[in-house]
């Protein structure tokens, strides 16, 4: 597997272990259903040293037992990585998505694209309360220069998140936000609203697509 330079995967993410792959460029992980305790994205990446763009189809939930934790960050940074797409990431409380997809992302120093296809499936304060600015203290995407949010709906959790990624992205051009409803006044209140968030780039556009 010395010359691997993409790799696509379909199952068990859990059972992935990618060795002696110094040239892997592209990986795309699709899950099936699992524990998040058993998703060890640090066994998967360690021997990934020049990765750079990385898909994610969270196309399952991520239950695991009460009291779980998912680690903040990976033991090592992937300074490669410049590209991460995340589909299909539920922010709903029972589920690990949200946590796993920012323990990645944290890990992601260098990390210049982030595209993310979001789904609420109702509104939960406890993720409004994870996505606090104050939990992401030791997050700065210091390189992030492109954002684009898919399937956006205007949930309480969505604006928080578009909160969040622009108050971490000092280098940030533009974040693109495609939405499920082309409803003017949905547009409307979205742009209010955004308008009056923090903004970390004094270049950064926030552009609606219908």
């Amino acid at each position: 597997m010395l010359m691997l330079k993409s790799f696509d995967f379909t199952g068990i993410i859990s059972s992935v272990c990618l060795k002696n792959v110094p040239h892997l460029l592209k990986v795309s992980l699709t899950g099936f259903d699992m524990s998040a305790q058993h998703l060890d994205f640090a066994k998967v990446f360690k021997s990934c040293p020049a990765l750079e763009l990385l898909l994610i189809n969270f196309n399952f939930e991520l239950d695991a037992e009460e009291g779980y934790q998912v680690p903040t960050r990976l033991p090592f940074d992937l300074k490669s990585v410049k590209r991460f797409y995340i589909t299909d990431m539920r922010l709903i409380e029972s589920s690990h998505e949200l946590s796993h997809a920012f323990c990645l992302i944290r890990s992601f120093p260098c990390l210049e694209y982030l595209k993310i296809e979001v789904y609420s499936a109702k509104d939960d304060n406890r993720i409004l309360e994870s996505l606090e600015l104050e939990h992401f203290s030791d997050m700065t995407l210091n390189y992030l220069r492109q954002v684009e949010l898919k399937c956006y709906a205007g949930t309480p959790h969505e604006m928080q998140l578009i909160k969040l990624l622009l108050a971490k992205s000092p280098v940030l051009v533009k974040m693109l936000i495609d939405r499920r409803s082309g409803l003017l006044e949905t547009r409307v209140n979205l742009f209010d609203e955004v308008s009056s968030f923090i903004l970390a780039s004094p270049k950064a556009e926030v552009v609606y697509i219908d």
